[in-house]
């Protein structure tokens, strides 16, 4: 995967290790400790490192070596002062790494797993082709400093055009399909997904063990799928 990924408004870095009193932790424990960012997060709000830890270690890249699983988490900052000649979407020569830049959200990618919410084929790829077709949820997180701005939208895209040039990081797999799952009720990515091309694929009407969800206890809910290929 690309090393950093300059827009004209967002450098995009990946994120491998995390350790205590990094950077990184403190980016990533003030979005997941944050009550209007975590809003529609079933993990919730993390109320310490801890908390932080444990939910991170659910989307961070795993070991190396470790097969069937493929993640990727971008942090993504604002860029505080205008860049000029940079492409969206492309990585960009190292110096401009130097720009001061804030830390606004959090773009991830990962394979499914155990946990991960089962579809029926409708909402999805056919059985029958993820021999060959590895399917990656998407989801991000973006500080209320970040709202209304595009960001989301902009960070999405760059991060699906880093996926489609990475084609060795998906070996074997030479098709890669990505999902992702909104709640109904969340409009704001409602109309992420339509702006980044993701096709709607259905809605699923989900039922289970309640959650803590936007501020209230759920046992069912509507849930809008969305799905689309990176790699044909």
């Amino acid at each position: 995967m690309d090393p950093i990924i300059f827009t004209p408004r967002l450098k995009l870095t990946p994120l491998t290790k995390v350790g205590r009193g990094s950077p990184e932790l403190e980016w990533l424990h003030e979005l997941h400790s944050n009550e209007k960012t975590t809003w529609w997060s079933i993990y919730g709000r993390a109320k310490s490192i801890k908390d932080t830890e444990k939910v991170m270690r659910g989307y961070l890249p795993t070991k190396e070596g470790e097969e069937n699983t493929y993640r990727v988490a971008y942090a993504v900052h604002k860029v505080l002062e205008p860049m000029s000649g940079s492409v969206e979407g492309e990585p960009q020569p190292g110096q401009q790494g130097a720009k001061s830049t804030e830390f606004v959200g959090l773009v991830t990618l990962k394979s499914l797993d155990a946990d991960s919410l089962a579809l029926p084929e409708d909402l999805t790829i056919p059985a029958a082709a993820a021999t060959t077709t590895l399917t990656v949820e998407l989801a991000y997180m973006f500080l209320p400093t970040g709202w209304g701005k595009g960001y989301a939208t902009e960070s999405v895209e760059a991060a699906f055009e880093s996926c489609k040039r990475a084609r060795s990081f998906w070996i074997p797999f030479s098709k890669l399909y990505v999902r992702a799952i909104v709640n109904e009720r969340n409009p704001a990515s409602l109309r992420v997904m339509d702006k980044t091309g993701m096709t709607k694929r259905g809605v699923y009407d989900w039922t289970g063990n309640a959650i803590f969800l936007a501020g209230e206890w759920r046992e069912r809910d509507s849930l809008h799928i969305f799905g689309m290929h990176l790699l044909e």
